[in-house]
């Protein structure tokens, strides 16, 4: 099939079982990040019904021999009774799948874990963005350190893996903030972490205002997030790419890390 050509893979990361598979089960993003653009997919959500996903997910597993999905809805489980409908169907059906998705961290609760749990969810994707509240406020994240800390660890009691996505270079970055994340990142009982460069994507309201913070590469070219086009006041390109690669070292190279 052209759908899933023989041989296809998902990036290694993304995957617990072969033969994987993406999917998306709505559009759209109710939040008000700085550095996200909103212009294609907007603020209204848009999702299929829970019945629809879970005859997509049937037909793949049946068509294709599917085993793992990762779905990049911006945040699955943002509609409650819906995520709880898919999950439902997924066991009734008994459908043999194990799955990931992404959330913000003051939508998830114990209910919702279980029942992800129990249907096939193995990780679940936290955009944390910075260990340091202010940044947080500054980029609109409306959400609190406290929250980070109580979705990492329900999704860790749960028997999910929590990954945690980072970003360095934010407006207003500086050295004690960059060390705050980091220290942050490894006091949380995450399984993965990834870190990228603040980068203010054309349409964001991050590329209005990043002059105002620092110095910016306005060149599309470059922006591909691990490259230092925005450099906060006070802090150096190089000094940003040292910081992500140490955040790397610091956080993987634990006993407890390796270990699981």
């Amino acid at each position: 099939s052209t759908l899933f050509p023989s041989g296809y893979r998902p990036a290694a990361h993304t995957w617990r079982r072969l033969p994987a598979a993406t999917m998306f089960t709505s559009r759209g993003c109710p939040e008000q990040c700085t550095f996200c653009d909103r212009g294609v997919f907007g603020n209204a959500i848009r999702a299929f019904s829970a019945e629809y996903v879970v005859d997509q997910i049937a037909y793949l597993i049946r068509r294709f021999g599917i085993r793992d999905l990762t779905i990049y809805d911006d945040i699955f489980p943002l509609l409650k009774p819906r995520l709880l409908a898919i999950c439902e169907q997924i066991r009734r059906r008994g459908l043999d799948l194990t799955w990931s998705c992404n959330s913000r961290v003051n939508l998830v609760d114990a209910e919702m874990l279980a029942a992800m749990k129990a249907a096939g969810c193995y990780q679940i994707g936290y955009g944390i963005e910075s260990g340091d509240q202010g940044i947080l406020d500054a980029i609109s994240k409306r959400v609190k350190l406290d929250q980070v800390e109580r979705a990492v660890r329900l999704t860790d009691e749960a028997g999910i893996r929590a990954k945690g996505f980072f970003i360095m270079g934010h407006p207003g970055e500086t050295e004690a903030t960059l060390r705050r994340t980091v220290d942050f990142a490894k006091r949380l009982r995450l399984s993965d972490y990834q870190t990228c460069l603040f980068t203010p994507f054309p349409g964001t309201e991050a590329h209005a205002t990043a002059r105002r913070h620092g110095t910016f590469d306005d060149d599309w070219r470059r922006m591909n997030l691990l490259t230092p086009v925005f450099v906060p006041t006070g802090l150096t390109a190089d000094g940003l790419v040292r910081w992500a690669a140490r955040s790397y070292r610091e956080f993987y190279l634990r006993p407890r890390i390796i270990l699981r």
